[in-house]
């Protein structure tokens, strides 16, 4: 008995119905990757017993509607990779048995409703990579697969605008589907004997049809005595006695139908009628025009005759136009528009009224616009016989064509090689050799031409070992040099290079960068660095090692550039003198602030504290290195061409784009690193990634694999405020005003409104609340600070109160109740990431600066494990192979602490006249900056550490990565148990819990990203938590020897941990004892606003200033912005806030400080927190 059928590679054409009648025993049948192009009625009769059906990879454009009746256990149906253009809703209905349903890469428009009915256990459905036009009509579909336990993918093709959208979540407002309501219905009308009655009907949804009723009793439009509107316009010519009566539209789509008031029609006799016309009839009507920008003004024709005379109005999109200038109304109706820019376009409607009725017609201007990509073809490489997709999308008006030349000759349609209709997509089939070559896509109409290539390579996928190419030499240096020693080598697939010095890694120490191709560059060269350096290339068949000796000589050479060979084949001298100068102004900046804060062995003051545990590790810091060097560039060149140096024919203000070709940006970003971090990632390892997540957080959603992932930007929730449009901060030009009123000084606003000694105790929270806050916080968002504490043009920010990039000082005011002896307080930017802000220029868009999330968006205990490959590298325990994370001292009697951070990057600096202790190394950079938080990191190291004790005790056979990966899954699940079970209800509580709702199940298509405003705002919220005093009990919850702990002796003492009894004295005093409860007038204790890091030698922080200031750098939108994205009730004086600040003192205090509610800072306004902390943690 025969259970499997396979047909693969056969070339079939055709299967006449009743071929397998005789095999009923069937279980699964192979028909994949023949030439099948039609499935007829019948062609699967017998198979009483298939299961699995595999049709894909065939040219199938058409299915009976009962091709698979009958096959009531099928179970597995493929048919993606087809040319399918269209279904019948029963094709795939009453198949009681099938599970998966595969569409994707066919060409289908439109799913009928009701196409999957009867299918009780369908539970993955793909229909992604289709043509589907995403309107009303498929409503159904998306409610369907967001309301059901299926799994499936759905994305739109049209129209131009929903391009590449899931449909899968959204609603009917997402395609732009309201439900039904007439938004304007039928008034009464009196109308003259044989007049014309004009009864209106306007509905939200122009699609829905429009039905008329008298007197209960459907009327049927003749388009003589009864004419319906494109509109939905009653129309009633010849009016008679016997048209009197009540008459109603009704508004109607397949789900829902709509009525509208009676309105009642009273018909005059003729002895009552006005003479001459009656009510309004148009006599000209305007027609729609397509119109170029620039032209100097085009007319929409409106003539009308009635008695009395009509009066003649114009709307547009449903705003009525005044005459003006702009819109100027002709003596005879018509409407002249003038200096035609792309704002005109849209609708146009002219309405004629008098007495006796009115009547209208609408016409559309439509702009014209060259063509411009939305779509670019991607390179493609494929083996011989496979099949190469290019895919090229253009918007323009008119809609351009599109066409495809290989080697500037056109591509055709036929054979091997498929052109879809509207020419967006290219795909040749049974690829050879001979077809490889660029592919350019063109996309023409009559306001101009765009191009764009791509490169197809067809080659025998002959896997080759590594080999190098360039291997590296002996080199002598002189110290301060810069010197580059290569590595490049080929193989496939691409091999990966490594470096090590004198056969160990090379240790960080921000001075030495790997290029993409393999060299390794050695900035500012010192004598530590003479040794051996051996370079590696190593891919899936092999590896291959050389190595060359770097001498370093105390000499000088007085023509020494500092530049390097780094820059010595750059065409233009002016781009090669820009470049040099700035990374040399970049870097002196940087190695000044490194060596201040980090090799400076004297006191510090507690902004150098405070950057030290902020300030980025390596990776981070290469980062934001390369968005700066890239602007510090195009700054340096615009010098040069504002000194004259650089001839530019041009007229009008500065333009990069006439100064710079798109090569010459181009290789600006690449010699800045600014391209490095929108290279695409490697997801293929689904060994790996079907089962853990990634320390980096790529790739842990598939289909979008940098979503959430570490050293990415932020999400945005509304747009920022920068004050010139893209990177200028808040508050940057003094001058500048907000709804009428100037930016209060940031530490104005903690002195008077904020900062608190008073505190009241929380009757519901401990103080573990507060801390849980802090410890997740460091899970979810870091952003990456400036890398340099100066300017690069040489402004000490910590000296200085000028504005001065990344300087963005804190302005002190008169009478400051603390800081007397200068005028700010030093404050430094966070890095930008490359294409944002002044970089955005090369990514041919500007696009507003966007701040760097160091970590991972996922609570993923990354501040247990770290956000990179290098640093859980560094955390774990690679001398064992119990799976386990490194362990620090172990004192007599006690359990083990972290490791010390003797060997990181960056170093903490504790007070040294209190103890020489060294820093703990935990997963995130800050674990040290308080003890309390230093407690959880000591915890949870245990607790992994635990965990892959018992798991090795239970799976002796599992080795030490396995080990290691699934106690770190625990931990994660543990830390989101803690989080939405236990933390959550105690910060949102019962109503706040219901707004989050229950977990629907995972959504690739939700980016789960961190929003800036939830890093920089929301979830600062727990620093009103903050007890100014740290508790620590002993085993019997009375106080130790030592006692409590003041808040501004706890920041950066980390010897405490050691010497005043480890950390189960601080846990017991975070879960017994309250927390401070956040009041109107009790908000940011003194210990935070005038004592944190506080040291003998200067003056302390303000961390309420600093969350304010940060909110204004990060150009966050104020307050009220964000009650309005929240739905929270308008307001428009300080009156209106009455609801939520309930104490009138402080609502006066933030009038006297910001003048108008728009004003107000988000990080100062009370209720919007909530909302976005549940709005962001939905996502996770």
């Amino acid at each position: 008995m025969k259970v499997f059928g396979d047909l693969r590679f056969n070339k079939i054409r055709e299967i006449q119905p009743g071929t397998f009648k005789n095999h009923r025993s069937l279980i699964s049948l192979l028909l994949n990757n023949n030439l099948l192009t039609t499935l007829k009625d019948g062609t699967f009769d017998g198979l009483n017993h298939l299961q699995n059906l595999f049709l894909y990879k065939n040219r199938i454009k058409h299915l009976d509607a009962n091709v698979f009746r009958g096959l009531k256990r099928l179970e597995k149906l493929y048919l993606h990779n087809n040319e399918l253009e269209q279904i019948e809703p029963e094709t795939f209905s009453n198949l009681p048995s099938l599970d998966r349903l595969h569409l994707f890469n066919n060409r289908i428009k439109h799913i009928p409703k009701g196409s999957f009915e009867n299918l009780p256990k369908l539970t993955r459905l793909r229909l992604d990579h289709n043509a589907l036009v995403c309107d009303c009509q498929i409503v159904w579909l998306a409610k369907m697969l967001t309301d059901n336990t299926i799994h499936g993918s759905a994305n739109c093709k049209y129209p131009s605008e929903m391009y590449g959208k899931s449909i899968v979540g959204m609603d009917a407002q997402d395609f732009h589907c309201s439900s039904l309501e007439i938004v304007e219905g039928p008034s009464d009308v009196q109308i003259s004997w044989g007049g014309t009655a004009i009864f209106t009907c306007k509905v939200k949804d122009p699609s829905v049809a429009i039905f008329w009723m008298k007197d209960d009793r459907m009327l049927k439009p003749d388009n003589k005595k009864y004419k319906l509107m494109e509109n939905g316009t009653l129309m009633i010519q010849n009016t008679i006695e016997t048209d009197d009566g009540y008459y109603e539209c009704m508004a109607k789509n397949s789900d829902e139908e709509v009525k509208s008031r009676p309105a009642r029609m009273v018909v005059l006799g003729p002895e009552y009628s006005t003479q001459g016309y009656g009510a309004p009839r148009l006599v000209a009507v305007p027609s729609s025009i397509s119109v170029a920008p620039g032209e100097r003004q085009v007319t929409l024709r409106c003539q009308a005759l009635g008695v009395p005379q009509p009066t003649i109005k114009w709307a547009k999109n449903g705003i009525e136009l005044p005459s003006t200038y702009k819109h100027h109304y002709e003596s005879d109706g018509s409407l002249t528009i003038r200096d035609i820019d792309g704002g005109d376009s849209g609708s146009y409607l002219c309405e004629a009224i008098n007495a006796n009725g009115r009547v209208s017609a609408d016409a559309n201007i439509i702009i014209k616009a060259a063509p411009i990509f939305t779509i670019q073809p991607d390179n493609v490489n494929t083996q011989i016989g496979g099949i190469a997709r290019l895919e090229c999308v253009a918007a323009g008006t008119p809609p351009p064509e599109i066409s495809w030349f290989k080697n500037e000759v056109p591509v055709r349609n036929g054979g091997r090689i498929y052109i879809a209709p509207d020419g967006n997509l290219l795909e040749i089939r049974d690829a050879k050799e001979s077809d490889s070559g660029t592919y350019v896509c063109e996309a023409r109409n009559e306001m101009g031409m765009r191009e764009v290539s791509a490169l197809i390579s067809v080659k025998n996928l002959s896997f080759k070992p590594a080999k190098l190419v360039y291997k590296p030499y002996n080199i002598e240096a002189i110290v301060g040099s810069t010197i580059e020693m290569p590595c490049k080598a080929i193989g496939d697939p691409k091999p990966g290079i490594t470096w090590q010095k004198d056969g160990a890694t090379m240790q960080r120490t921000g001075r030495f960068k790997i290029s993409l191709s393999g060299n390794l560059y050695i900035y500012k060269v010192a004598p530590e660095d003479q040794g051996r350096y051996e370079c590696t290339a190593i891919n899936d068949h092999g590896r291959d090692t050389a190595s060359g000796y770097l001498t370093i000589k105390n000499l000088q050479d007085p023509t020494t550039t500092g530049t390097g060979s780094i820059t010595s084949s750059i065409d233009s001298q002016f781009i090669k003198i820009a470049f040099a100068e700035a990374s040399e102004e970049v870097d002196r900046a940087i190695n000044k602030t490194v060596d201040n804060i980090i090799h400076n062995k004297g006191p510090h003051n507690p902004a150098d504290l405070f950057r030290i545990i902020r300030y980025p590790d390596a990776p981070a810091r290469e980062l934001a290195r390369a968005a700066e060097v890239y602007e510090r560039t195009l700054v340096n060149i615009r010098k040069q061409v504002e000194k004259g140096r650089m001839m530019v024919n041009s007229t009008k203000d500065f333009d990069y784009k006439e100064v710079l070709s798109p090569e010459h940006l181009e290789l600006i970003a690449r010699l800045s690193g600014c391209m490095t971090h929108r290279l695409s990632r490697n997801c293929t390892d689904m060994c790996f990634h079907s089962k853990y997540r990634s320390i980096d957080g790529t790739c842990n959603n598939l289909q979008h694999p940098t979503w959430g992932a570490s050293l990415t930007g932020f999400r945005r929730v509304l747009k920022p405020i920068y004050e010139d449009g893209f990177a200028k901060p808040v508050g940057w030009d003094k001058g500048r005003k907000y709804y009428g009123y100037p930016k209060p000084s940031s530490r104005l606003v903690s002195t008077s409104l904020i900062s608190t000694k008073k505190i009241s105790y929380d009757p519901e929270s401990t103080h573990m609340v507060m801390q849980w806050g802090q410890f997740l916080d460091h899970d979810l968002d870091h952003a990456t600070p400036s890398v340099s504490s100066e300017s690069w043009d040489g402004i000490d920010c910590k000296k200085s109160c000028d504005y001065a990039a990344p300087c963005y000082p804190m302005d002190v005011p008169p009478g400051d109740p603390r800081v007397t002896n200068r005028r700010c307080i030093d404050f430094i930017r966070s890095s930008a990431i490359c294409g944002s802000g002044m970089t955005s220029v090369f990514f041919d868009s500007l696009q507003p600066r966007e701040q760097i999330n160091q970590l991972t968006s996922y609570i993923d205990a990354s501040q247990v494990y770290g956000f990179s490959e290098e640093l859980a590298r560094e955390l774990r325990d690679l001398n064992s192979d119990g799976g386990r994370l490194r362990e620090g001292a172990l004192f007599p009697g006690r359990k083990p602490l972290l490791p010390y951070s003797s060997n990181a990057v960056m170093d903490c600096r504790r007070n040294l006249s209190e103890s020489t202790l060294n820093c703990f190394l935990a997963g995130d950079i800050r674990a040290n900056e308080q003890v309390g938080l230093l407690a959880m990191h000591t915890l949870w190291m245990r607790e992994h550490n635990r965990l892959a004790k018992e798991l090795k005790y239970l799976n002796p056979q599992w080795d030490t990565d396995t080990l290691y990966h699934e106690a770190r899954k625990i931990v994660g699940a543990a830390m989101q148990h803690i989080t939405f079970k236990q933390w959550l209800p105690n910060v949102l509580g019962k109503k706040g819990m219901e707004m989050l709702g229950e977990y629907k199940g995972y959504n690739p298509n939700l980016n789960p990203s961190i929003s800036n405003v939830f890093a920089t705002a929301a979830l600062r919220f727990g620093h009103t938590m903050i007890n100014p005093v740290l508790q620590r009990l002993n085993w019997d919850f009375k106080p130790i020897r030592e006692g409590p702990l003041p808040l501004s002796k706890a920041f950066f003492s980390p010897w405490r941990i050691v010497e005043e009894g480890g950390i189960d004295p601080l846990l017991r005093g975070l879960f017994s004892v309250a927390a401070k409860i956040k009041k109107p007038t009790e908000n940011l204790n003194t210990e935070l606003t005038e004592h944190l890091f506080q040291s003998a030698h200067a003056v302390a922080l303000d961390l309420a200033a600093m969350n304010i200031h940060r909110s204004r750098d990060h150009g966050i939108p104020g307050y009220i912005e964000f009650r309005k994205f929240c739905n929270m009730t308008p307001v428009d004086s300080f009156d209106d806030l009455r609801n939520e600040i309930t104490d009138s003192e402080v609502r006066r205090r933030l009038h006297e400080l910001y003048g108008h509610p728009g004003n107000i800072d988000v990080f100062v306004g009370e209720s919007p927190y909530i909302t976005l902390v549940i709005k962001e943690l939905a996502r996770l």
